[in-house]
Formats: structure tokens, sequence, C-alpha cells
């Protein structure tokens, strides 16, 4: 039995565009593999300290017979392929291609997580996949992938740190204010200061695989160090609140 899977592409060294091209081939290539749909390619702004330039992203639809994990470790001998080095982990790259979801699965592993655990925030995700799956349903959040678009499309954004170890919020909050206007993010410290008007992203100590009843609220899945860190969440905003910009002039050959 055939499942459907979302890959997302993006790098942003060298030609991008022609090595995007390159891997939805070999993807179209390998056996037991069909790219029936392709979004066009998007600019995105980096995200992280270490990932260098603007980026180029993408999405495409595939039908299988591999199972997802070895859908996976196909898109990662794809990448070798066409010069990815891991030196710099969220460092600049050749090429990256990411395992979004494979049908509704819900998979927490050693090697994979589905649906891919920052897709529902990442408007480099969520942009070129809406154009190919709309209606695609995610299968935790039970919404799908055009409402998870337009929810992060409401301003300000507000970001709940009350749940954080209070030691850590006024230098969190002070940081965040720092990268972020009043006009683009609204930082609150008490949970009671939310209102109904705009989704609330709570931020919590640890990872956790289960959601909030209210599906209003949001939790941001950051490590516990002991606290998420400044440079953690700036990059999460980011990658939340930066449009991508399609690129009208360029599209996938199959």
């Amino acid at each position: 039995m055939s499942g459907m899977a979302f890959i997302a592409l993006g790098g942003n060294l060298g030609d991008v565009k022609e090595t995007m091209q390159q891997a939805v081939c070999l993807l179209d290539e390998s056996v037991n593999i069909e790219v029936v749909n392709c979004s066009g390619v998007y600019r995105t702004a980096p995200v992280g300290t270490e990932a260098g330039e603007t980026f180029h992203n993408g999405v495409v639809c595939v039908q299988t017979l591999l199972d997802p994990e070895k859908l996976l470790l196909r898109c990662h001998e794809i990448e070798d392929q066409l010069g990815r080095v891991r030196e710099i982990q969220w460092g600049p790259r050749t090429i990256d291609l990411d395992l979004i979801a494979y049908d509704d699965l819900i998979i927490q592993s050693v090697t994979l997580s589905l649906p891919h655990p920052a897709c529902w925030y990442r408007r480099f995700v969520l942009d070129p996949m809406t154009e190919i799956a709309a209606d695609w349903m995610h299968p935790e959040r039970k919404t799908t992938i055009v409402e998870l678009q337009t929810r992060l499309l409401n301003r300000p954004l507000i970001l709940d740190l009350s749940c954080c170890d209070h030691k850590f919020i006024p230098s969190l909050k002070t940081v965040l204010e720092k990268n972020f206007s009043q006009q683009h993010l609204s930082v609150i410290t008490d949970n009671n200061n939310a209102t109904s008007e705009h989704p609330t992203w709570k931020v919590l100590k640890r990872i956790s695989r289960a959601w909030e009843e209210n599906e209003a609220v949001s939790r941001l899945e950051l490590t516990d160090l002991p606290t998420p860190t400044a440079q953690s969440l700036i990059d999460v905003v980011r990658s939340a609140l930066d449009a991508p910009q399609r690129i009208t002039n360029f599209e996938f050959n199959l």
C-alpha cells in the first residue's frame, strides 16, 4: 500500500534552485517514490546565528511504497549525493530534505518525529505546503495547514512566558522585546493577561508531545536548559513572523 508524504526542501549555498531541482528529480527517479506535486520556491530569512545568508525553500508531495524510515534514509542519501556537509548544526547548507509528514501517522522515535515537530509554526514550511496541500489535517493539532498558517498572521503574536522558571523570565522578556517590535510580538508573563482574540503561545519548561486542551493555546517545544534560551525563542518567533517571498520566475520541472 502506498503512502503520501510531504518533504520540505531548503538550502543557501551554491546554486540552490538548481540543487533543489536536482533533489526533486532524484526523488522522482527513486525506486518506489513518485513526486506528484511541487510548491513554488520561496526566499526565506535564515533562522539561527550560524545559518548564513537567505534560504530558498519549497515542499513536494510524494507517493511512495517506502515506509517512513526508509523514505527518510533516501532523503539523506540524496542530501549526501548533492554535497550536503554537516559541519555546523543549523548552519549553511547546499540542500536539506526534511520529512514533514507521512499520511496521518504520529511517530516519535530516536531517528524520526512525525509530523515534524516544528512544521506548525515555521512559515518557510507552511507557506509552500499551503500551496499544494492547504486542506491536509495535522494529525495532532486537528487543524489544517492553511489554518495553522492563518493563525500566524495575527499581530501581535502573543508569547506567554508564565510557565518558565521565574528567575529567567525578566531577561527572556527583555531580549525578546529588544528583537521584536510591540506591533509584531507581545510578551506576557501572566497567562491571565491572555486574550481570546488571538492565539497565545505558551512556552513550557520541557518538551512534551501532549497538547493543551484549549486549541487556541500552543506549546513551543524547546529544550530544557533548564529553561528555553533567549536565542531559541528568537529563532522560533522569527521563523513564525518572517513572511517568505515566492519567486515568480522559477518552477520545478519533472
